[in-house]
């Protein structure tokens, strides 16, 4: 079975099924999805921008930065890779003050690109980084594709002069534990 989802215009996800008997591909069940996706995006001014580029209707907005929520790691393993680093730890490590103070700390720090707001350009930029045994963000990169426009730059540059977080822990003991924080760049009227 293969399920697919879509943001409607009310800001609702909608599921698109195919069993594994029905006559259309999984290509183009996928397609047909995205079709919509990109569809009801377009229609829907006040969704969440994805990791897209110029957008002609956008150019010349004002822009914000907010950071989305963690998500949990998809496995389950909490053995170290090769660097000593876990993705998956008993305490994640947190930002001084919390979800709100990061929240803070980005809209502070981080400066929306004059030329991605000039063209029009927002997306969600993946940065991943270790937060070592002293809760120093260390070995900052971006992960997936890259936007552009000085998105990405602006993102790093904002990871590596944070303060120092609380770090994960692992069986009560402090561990070096990855964490990825999707930077969300969005326009406004």
């Amino acid at each position: 079975m293969l399920l697919a989802f879509a943001c409607n215009n009310n800001n609702r996800t909608e599921a698109v099924e195919a069993s594994d008997n029905a006559t259309l591909s999984a290509d183009s069940t996928m397609e047909t999805v995205k079709d919509s996706m990109n569809k009801n995006m377009a229609d829907n001014s006040t969704a969440m921008p994805s990791k897209a580029g110029p957008n002609p209707a956008k150019k010349g907005m004002k822009g914000k930065v907010v950071v989305s929520p963690r998500t949990e790691p998809s496995d389950k393993n909490m053995t170290a890779d090769n660097t000593g680093a876990y993705t998956n730890v008993d305490i994640y490590p947190a930002f001084p003050g919390g979800n709100d103070a990061l929240q803070t700390y980005i809209s502070k720090s981080l400066q929306y690109p004059e030329v991605a707001m000039d063209e029009g350009v927002e997306g969600t930029v993946e940065v991943m980084f270790t937060v070592n045994e002293k809760g120093k963000p260390t070995d900052v990169h971006v992960m997936g594709d890259k936007i552009g426009y000085g998105l990405e730059e602006e993102a790093i540059k904002a990871v590596k002069q944070m303060p120092a977080w609380s770090p994960g822990k692992l069986k009560g003991k402090t561990v070096k534990t990855r964490y990825t924080l999707p930077v969300v760049f969005q326009l406004y009227p």
